[in-house]
């Protein structure tokens, strides 16, 4: 887990808090992706602070430097914003998968709400510094023009690369303070997605950010106007969590998931592949036309008790019993009457039983036997 040195802690708004990083010399730079977070935890009196989640804020070019910002609510973002420089603060990630990727998203629109504007300003500062030719217009939801962070940053930004567009949509109040043509009042109605998109809602990529009513509220809007449900990619940006979630995963963690997954299954197949070929075979098989029952041993022994306990049919003809004459005591002059012959039992022989000859019949005058 990296571990970075507090540079600046500062609030960009009354209520929105700007944390700035230095990276320790020895430490590798964070690889991350624009639109992705991390996990932070601060070293107060060596001890550390339990981790949250928040966006990155920075450019991925930026490798010396990286920052994140926040709405100061609760005593984990209070204790934040009282670092003072040269404390400590560990990053663990990235992670997240609500990424802006230059060679697919070449027209794109992003809608942030609130705080959600945290992922678009890493996306927005990435192309700028790359100078990219991307068409991208921002809608930007906020409650008031005097609550925008990073406000005179993306102004900037828009005036240096004019495919970079930026929109602030003021919910309450005036917004005489914001040039006319970037700023509206009210919400973001279907209305200004058809200004912004000229009605063609299916050859570019949305991102969304921001509370889950809102992010609900504008992915039925753009499904409602035709855009396509695979161009829609959201994050549901909750503060105070864990961790965040997005409709797309982080694929380094499916990745090193599906390996786990694939080593188990592999193991397990050849558990079984072992076992089957370990097991004794079967004694025996089913008939075929040319593969008759096989019988055991011992069963084949009772079989042979069984018929042999059987009586001879009346109909068996035993043939006697003959003596066998040994030839060597012939030829030696012992007459057959003085040898001791060993008797030899010769098998029953079994014929179809013996009928009696029918009786003659006597012919009459006419030829007829009776």
């Amino acid at each position: 887990m990296p571990t970075y040195i507090v540079q600046e802690s500062t609030k960009v708004t009354p209520s929105t808090l700007r944390l700035t990083l230095q990276r320790d010399e020895s430490e590798r730079p964070l690889a991350f992706q624009p639109g992705q977070y991390a996990a932070i935890s601060y070293q107060k009196r060596n001890k550390l602070s339990h981790a949250r989640c928040f966006s990155i804020v920075s450019s991925p070019t930026d490798q010396h430097t990286l920052q994140f910002s926040m709405r100061v609510r609760g005593h984990f973002t209070t204790s934040l914003s009282k670092l003072q420089q040269g404390d400590l603060v560990d990053v663990n990630g990235p992670f997240g998968g609500f990424v802006f990727d230059t060679s697919r998203d070449k027209t794109a629109v992003f809608i942030a709400g609130g705080i959600g504007i945290t992922p678009f300003i890493s996306m927005m500062r990435y192309l700028s510094a790359l100078n990219a030719d991307n068409d991208v217009t921002l809608l930007y939801s906020c409650a008031t023009q005097d609550d925008i962070p990073f406000g005179d940053e993306l102004r900037a930004i828009q005036q240096t690369h004019p495919n970079l567009k930026v929109i602030f949509v003021i919910g309450h109040g005036p917004a005489d303070q914001l040039p006319k043509e970037q700023a509206v009042t009210g919400r973001v109605t279907p209305e200004l997605l058809d200004q912004v998109t000229n009605k063609h809602y299916d050859d570019r990529r949305f991102f969304i950010c921001g509370p889950p009513v809102f992010m609900k509220a504008m992915s039925g809007t753009l499904t409602k106007q035709g855009a396509p449900k695979t161009n829609v990619l959201s994050e549901a940006f909750t503060q105070s969590s864990p961790k965040q979630t997005s409709i797309l995963r982080s694929w380094p963690a499916n990745a090193y998931t599906l390996g786990a997954v694939g080593i188990a299954l592999g193991t397990f197949v050849v558990m079984v592949s072992d076992l089957l070929r370990n097991l004794p075979p079967t004694t025996t098989q089913k008939p075929t036309k040319t593969t008759p029952y096989i019988i055991t041993n011992a069963r084949q022994k009772q079989l042979d008790q069984l018929v042999n306990t059987i009586p001879p049919s009346p109909d068996v003809i035993t043939a006697p019993t003959t003596p066998k004459i040994s030839t060597n005591n012939q030829s030696q002059g012992t007459s057959p009457s003085t040898a001791n012959p060993q008797p030899q039992t010769i098998a029953p022989i079994y014929a179809a039983p013996i009928k009696a000859p029918a009786p003659a019949c006597q012919t009459t005058p006419s030829g007829r036997c009776i």
